[in-house]
């Protein structure tokens, strides 16, 4: 079914009570009969979501464009449903980009918690702890990531225990990989190995977060090596306008490296801010050493859309210098 088609048939109960509201009219002395009130969702459910659109260029002739291309992975939508009632809560997303070599991820995330406390149980398919930079590209301060070297992973399928108060945090999670099938989602598969998570966190500094973390996964395929991320990472509120962070994650496994960020972010004024990064790759082999050098201003019309520009200039040992640019618009709901 297309797309435009499900926004018709979401729309259908809306147009029914129109309809609804008119044959009530119908033969009357003229008196207006209110139109029934648009539904709501109840208080322990909350939807919410974003769009964003892009068009980007590489001075290597690579031209692409939004969703229509279907080439793009600045391009997503997501629409999440989040529910609570007492202790117990329920987190689902729906996801679509046109991703990494044509890839869309459907249902992105499943999960259920329950909270005891200050410990919160998790069990379903759930995001990395690992990683400054924001999965969601809502949450990112431009719109391409640091680094390449892939050593930060992002969904797979598990069990977590997190521990938070206000200034100190802890969590540990065992799941079905760690590499999984790309970004999406783990293997699915307990009998080749399984993956493990832990992190330590502080915010007992006004302004300031520490956070340190590794993942772990147990090969059990013959030929493939065991995999291992130690990362940390630390932010700091210099002032109401100004933020300074840094991250360096070491990576061994199939392949052996570093890689890191400095990152600096500065508002103007409420609607006009810039980020500057610089982002490094360090790989033990076949000299792919990679340096990206990053300015990207956003300007916020309101505070649920936003238009986002990009320019990296990165150097590479194998393949040269190239030099991205984009812009991205985004919408929040």
């Amino acid at each position: 079914m297309k797309p435009t088609t499900r926004i018709k048939l979401h729309r259908l109960p809306y147009l029914a009570l129109l309809l609804a509201s008119g044959t009530a009219m119908a033969g009357t002395d003229g008196t207006v009969t209110p139109a029934p009130a648009v539904p709501t969702t109840p208080d322990w459910l909350k939807i919410s979501g974003y769009a964003a659109i892009s068009y980007t260029y590489t001075d290597t002739g690579t031209n692409r464009r939004t969703f229509a291309d279907g080439n793009t992975p600045y391009d997503a939508a997501k629409v999440i449903f989040q529910a609570n009632q007492g202790p117990l809560g329920a987190y689902a997303s729906l996801f679509y980009t046109p991703g990494i070599s044509g890839q869309e991820a459907g249902i992105l995330d499943a999960y259920a918690t329950y909270k005891v406390g200050d410990v919160t149980f998790t069990g379903g398919k759930y995001l990395s702890y690992l990683g400054y930079e924001a999965f969601d590209t809502v949450g990112m301060n431009q719109i391409t990531y640091a680094n390449t070297l892939g050593a930060v992973p992002a969904y797979h399928d598990g069990i977590k225990v997190d521990y938070a108060t206000e200034t100190f945090g802890a969590g540990a999670n065992v799941s079905d990989s760690i590499r999984g099938r790309g970004f999406w989602a783990g293997d699915q598969n307990l009998s080749n190995g399984l993956g493990y998570e832990g992190y330590l966190t502080y915010k007992g500094v006004d302004k300031l977060t520490l956070w340190a973390g590794f993942a772990y996964e147990n090969s059990e395929i013959k030929g493939v090596h065991d995999f291992v991320t130690y990362d940390g990472w630390a932010s700091y509120d210099i002032t109401p306008q100004t933020t300074v962070a840094a991250e360096v994650a070491y990576h061994d496994g199939d392949a052996r490296g570093t890689q890191g960020l400095a990152f600096l972010k500065y508002a103007f004024t409420k609607q006009f801010s810039t980020a500057l990064r610089v982002g490094f790759d360090e790989i033990s082999y076949g000299g792919r050493d990679h340096m990206s050098y990053t300015i990207s201003p956003t300007y916020a019309f309101t505070d649920n859309f936003l238009i986002r520009a990009e320019l990296t200039c990165n150097s590479t040992k194998t393949t040269g210098d190239s030099t991205f640019s984009g812009i991205q618009a985004l919408l929040k709901f």
